[in-house]
């Protein structure tokens, strides 16, 4: 490895969304609350929300550290591979529901891309899809109580609630046994006009509202999801998925993997979010921001189960199928190891102490704060409590 620090600390980039929580975030990164709403914190070098870099020579984006230095920082077989870092990290707080949303595959981002770059379109333009050229696969571990939307229920679920629905089900067809027929329900429901939709969806949420329902229930996000748009906003045609998808309830700790294709929404809570390092979001409602119909249709998979919830396994690792990063649950004192990737380590509470050859003093990174470990780097983690984690990239051993 070539000289230069053998690893960096970095300041998180911090996003201000409508439905970021007011505490969460700044209270983790010991920062003082400013009323605003803090939705996610990001540790990575995706150009859109660079970390920032402690260098010798000043604070530095670390998207821009890398086109520099990245062969040294990433290691050849990385930086052969993904050309930067490939993993985005995020901690991610939602006091109310986020928009209905998949992410494309990687041949549909990369096709995507260059269709929209060859039509002119600007890459910050409000109706762009495919701002990059990359997937988006994405797993969500819990920290708090969390509550997500993600994959399609089945059929015969789906048309016991449609038929008890009378505000929906005269407008919609039953699916059958035919998972085609899920398609076609999504595609009559985007066709019908506003006149149709917005009349049914307003008598439901009235009916809902007055049956007061458990949190444990579709009907309770029903509420939750348009209330968060607004009290002058019009139903959403989004409304429709809380019939559609399943409800997840996850407890810290457990996770959810988010594959290209799967419809999702997280609706309440705070976790760890990692992804392949790609801003690719085909919204399907919930949202004020553009839904393309046509293009959510051909990414919207509707023929593959809905994700199971994931536990740790010993060694505190999370088992996906991802390329572009591995997840594991630091606690207590971990052996020295050699970065075989870039590896990110986060501490998620005080107490947690990273020593790097090469530097002369342990760093004591407190809560939120983030160093990478530039590959080929020998560092040892200690950890008081189960609060510190390791992201990296899975590597052929």
């Amino acid at each position: 490895m070539t000289s230069g620090p053998p690893a960096l600390k970095l300041e998180p980039r911090i996003q201000h969304y409508a439905w970021g929580d007011r505490d969460f975030i700044p209270d983790r990164l010991g920062r003082p609350r400013d009323g605003r709403p803090w939705a996610e914190a990001w540790y990575g070098a995706h150009p859109s929300a660079p970390s920032m870099a402690h260098t010798p020579g000043g604070l530095k984006p670390l998207d821009a550290l890398l086109s520099v230095e990245g062969a040294r920082l990433l290691g050849s077989t990385v930086a052969k591979a993904f050309g930067t870092l490939p993993y985005l990290v995020k901690l991610l707080a939602a006091a109310r529901p986020l928009s209905i949303q998949v992410h494309p595959d990687a041949a549909q981002a990369r096709a995507g891309f260059a269709r929209e770059q060859a039509e002119g379109i600007a890459l910050d333009a409000p109706h762009r899809n495919y701002p990059d050229p990359h997937h988006k696969p994405e797993l969500i571990v819990a920290l708090t109580p969390f509550h997500a939307l993600c994959g399609f229920r089945a059929s015969k679920y789906i048309d016991a609630v449609l038929a008890r629905t009378p505000e929906l089900r005269d407008l919609l067809p039953r699916i059958g046994r035919s998972r085609s027929g899920l398609g076609d329900l999504i595609a009559t429901w985007f066709d019908l006009p506003d006149t149709k939709v917005r009349p049914a969806l307003s008598s439901l949420l009235q009916r809902v509202s007055a049956a007061k329902p458990d949190e444990l229930t579709p009907e309770y996000w029903l509420l939750k999801a348009q209330q968060a748009l607004g009290a002058d906003a019009p139903p959403d045609r989004g409304l429709l998925f809380l019939f559609l998808l399943e409800l997840r309830h996850l407890q810290p700790g457990q996770a959810l993997f988010l594959d290209a294709g799967v419809p999702h929404a997280y609706l309440q809570g705070a976790g760890l979010e990692v992804m392949a390092a790609s801003d690719n979001v085909l919204r399907a409602g919930l949202t004020a921001k553009h839904v393309d119909v046509v293009e959510l249709q051909r990414v919207m998979r509707t023929d593959s189960p809905a994700p199971d919830i994931i536990e740790a396994g010993v060694t505190g690792a999370y088992a996906t199928p991802a390329k572009e990063f591995e997840v594991q649950r630091l606690s207590g004192a971990e052996p020295p190891r050699t970065a075989a990737s870039p590896e990110l380590i986060l501490a998620f509470a005080e107490g947690v102490v990273v020593t790097v050859e090469g530097i002369d003093a342990q760093w004591k990174l407190a809560s939120g704060e983030a160093c990478l470990i530039a590959h080929g780097s020998r560092y040892r983690v200690a950890v008081e409590k189960n609060a510190a984690w390791r992201i990296g990239v899975p590597l052929p051993q």
